[in-house]
């Protein structure tokens, strides 16, 4: 469909060209064949009337003006004047424009070859609209000079302004005709192709499929030899790390569980923009996410972050990607200041670092780290999708999460992994809730 889609596009870009390109074409022909028919129209109507005119020929004759509005019962003619030979106007109907002038026209005939045989007209714009002048040179005994007949070209406008509209409906019927035999004969000629192609796949189909069925084996073949060489040994990468995981886990969706999230949403002048934090926790776990496509849960700490996940709390990361899901969990401001900043960061943190700075462990922290380590495990426990899930628990923020979590799902693999120095036993003591 989509090659379809692109081929219907080019078929109507080009339909629009040709349609474009035939109303120029069209428009300037019978343009062409509207101002010749005035031309003869104009000449006849002169030598209709020459005789009349030779013998009324003269200055404001009364008679002279009868003939020119004889000459004007024409419904395209809308005026019509006598000019001499030296530029006066001798006469002329009522509707005759006053912006021509007699010298001007009979010096522009003149120049450009007008003859008695073979007048001059050309096509000018007054505020009424557009009309068309010609000048019909008069050489008799009687009279000297010419004829100028004022045609209206508003007919013109209305015809082109049809053909333009038959051209447009023309266009329009084309192109949908086109369109609909275009998308037929693609999914048509599309599904017999993949149905022969399948049933050559399958070992039957058309002798003229084998070369590219035995070249589709062979790749395959050579594909599989290569991913089980690289899932054996070679430079880490993350093909080798899919395969690694999907022959060692069978696959399985792995849940982590860690403080800081891998994608966190801000609200700023530009609207929610999505930083990725320069974590070491982050590069490392996020190809694994991506690999096994699990649940990463985490606080949510973003000032839009509540905007960007759907009513269970989750959002798929990384953008553009959707590899796998984040869980966020929401903390209080007492929640985090105890369990994050107090027990965790003022007691765990310089314990384990053997830090010249005393920890401070206080029983309100604890309650909150205690408290705050039930709500993840909770979590955790609803993002799982089996009875023997695979967690991963990162850090000493949640060092009764794993305990937590196997309460709920006894049969669960949980790996802890703490990313600072672990304590030796004696360490360890000296936190009252060791």
């Amino acid at each position: 469909m989509p090659r379809a889609l692109r081929f219907l596009a080019v078929l109507l870009l080009g339909l629009a060209a040709l349609t474009a390109a035939g109303w120029v074409v069209l428009s300037r022909t019978t343009r062409g064949w509207f101002e010749r028919d005035l031309d003869l129209r104009s000449t006849l109507a002169v030598r209709a009337a020459e005789k009349s005119l030779a013998r009324n020929w003269g200055t404001h004759s009364p008679r002279l003006k009868e003939t020119l509005t004889d000459i004007t019962r024409d419904e395209r003619i809308m005026s019509a004047g006598a000019c001499a030979m030296d530029g006066e106007l001798l006469s002329a109907t009522e509707a005759h424009p006053s912006e021509f002038s007699c010298r001007a026209l009979l010096d522009r005939a003149v120049q450009e070859g007008a003859t008695p045989s073979a007048p001059w007209s050309t096509t000018m714009d007054l505020p009424a609209g557009p009309v068309h002048v010609s000048v019909t040179l008069l050489e008799t005994p009687e009279s000297s000079g010419a004829i100028v007949l004022v045609q209206d070209l508003s007919f013109l406008t209305r015809r082109e302004a049809t053909t333009r509209n038959i051209l447009l409906v023309a266009f329009f019927v084309l192109s949908l005709g086109a369109a609909l035999v275009t998308i037929l004969a693609a999914r048509f000629a599309w599904r017999g192709w993949t149905a022969e192609l399948q049933r050559a796949l399958h070992g039957g189909g058309a002798r003229e499929f084998q070369p590219l069925v035995r070249d589709v084996r062979a790749l395959a073949e050579r594909l599989a030899r290569d991913a089980d060489a690289e899932a054996r040994g070679g430079s880490w990468s993350p093909a080798r790390l899919r395969s690694t995981l999907t022959q060692y886990l069978q696959g399985e969706r792995v849940v982590i569980l860690a403080n800081r999230e891998p994608y966190i949403h801000e609200r700023s002048a530009k609207g929610v923009e999505v930083l990725h934090p320069a974590s070491g926790l982050v590069t490392a776990l996020e190809p694994v996410m991506k690999a096994c496509s699990g649940v990463w849960v985490a606080h949510g700490s973003g000032s839009a972050d509540r905007e960007t996940v759907d009513e269970h709390d989750r959002v798929r990361v990384p953008p553009g990607e959707e590899a796998y899901e984040l869980r966020r969990v929401w903390l209080s401001e007492d929640d985090e200041k105890g369990y994050y900043y107090g027990f965790s960061n003022e007691g765990l943190w310089p314990l384990c670092h053997v830090a010249h700075t005393r920890p401070l462990f206080r029983a309100e922290d604890y309650e909150a780290y205690a408290r705050v380590n039930r709500r993840f495990a909770e979590a955790v426990c609803e993002e799982v999708d089996s009875d023997d899930p695979i967690v991963l628990v990162q850090d000493y923020h949640f060092a009764l999460a794993p305990k937590m979590i196997r309460e709920r799902l006894p049969r669960a693999t949980i790996i802890t992994f703490w990313h600072i120095p672990w304590p030796n036993a004696e360490r360890i003591g000296i936190c009252p809730w060791r």
